[in-house]
């Protein structure tokens, strides 16, 4: 077994044990292996070894490695400017880090314009981090009033990023009770170091890169 195989089936271990201690069927989180900086061959190991699920940060690299990588799914997780919409809508099924109207509605736009309908999360700034992409928890609800109006986009969750240097399960707790009050069942919270907790909180979808990739290298 390749140490990239090795280390998924370790993190596939801790998330089965994670859904069981939380009393939750394992198939009700997705893995997002986060690939940002990796190059397409590595992406195209993991592939191999059973991971199908990717996880891009930048709109660019994620325009040149899905054709890069055949038979790879993918997510848009970074922040995501409006001029780079272009590239992002109809590669990744879906989108978790839609933070304002103006981002939402060029999706939308994009989205017409290819005949399709774009899935996506709403990032959340639960440290209410003024350096920290992410709608503040006040705006949450205008904003998702206002999006659900657009016709080719659709909100399925909550994504957040907690602060760093503090526990992270109470910010993990903070977006599942607000994904529980606007009826939204998809979390997108957790990555390498904590995923664990963020399971234990409900999410559904955790983003784990250097657990698998290892450290990430400056550039691909």
């Amino acid at each position: 077994m390749s140490t990239l195989a090795a280390r998924l089936a370790t993190v596939e271990a801790q998330i089965a044990a994670a859904c069981h201690a939380a009393g939750r069927p394992r198939d009700s989180v997705e893995l997002v292996a986060v690939s940002k900086t990796v190059d397409p061959a590595r992406i195209a190991e993991a592939l191999r070894a059973g991971q199908s699920l990717f996880g891009e940060n930048y709109a660019q690299d994620l325009r040149d490695k899905v054709p890069a990588v055949p038979g790879a799914r993918w997510h848009f997780i970074g922040p995501l400017q409006r001029n780079k919409v272009k590239y992002v809508v109809g590669a990744a099924e879906l989108i978790h880090s839609v933070d304002s109207l103006a981002l939402a509605q060029a999706i939308d736009e994009r989205a017409r314009l290819l005949g399709r309908k774009q899935r996506v999360l709403i990032q959340v700034n639960v440290g209410q981090e003024p350096q920290k992409a992410g709608v503040a928890i006040a705006q949450l609800p205008a904003l998702l009033e206002a999006a659900s109006q657009l016709h080719a986009v659709l909100i399925e969750g909550l994504m957040c990023i907690p602060p760093e240097g503090q526990p992270p399960r109470p910010y993990f707790a903070a977006l599942r009770e607000l994904a529980q009050q606007h009826h939204l069942p998809r979390l997108s919270m957790g990555m390498s170091s904590d995923f664990p907790e963020a399971i234990a909180e409900g999410a559904t979808l955790v983003r784990v890169g250097t657990a698998i990739f290892g450290a990430r290298s400056a550039a691909l």
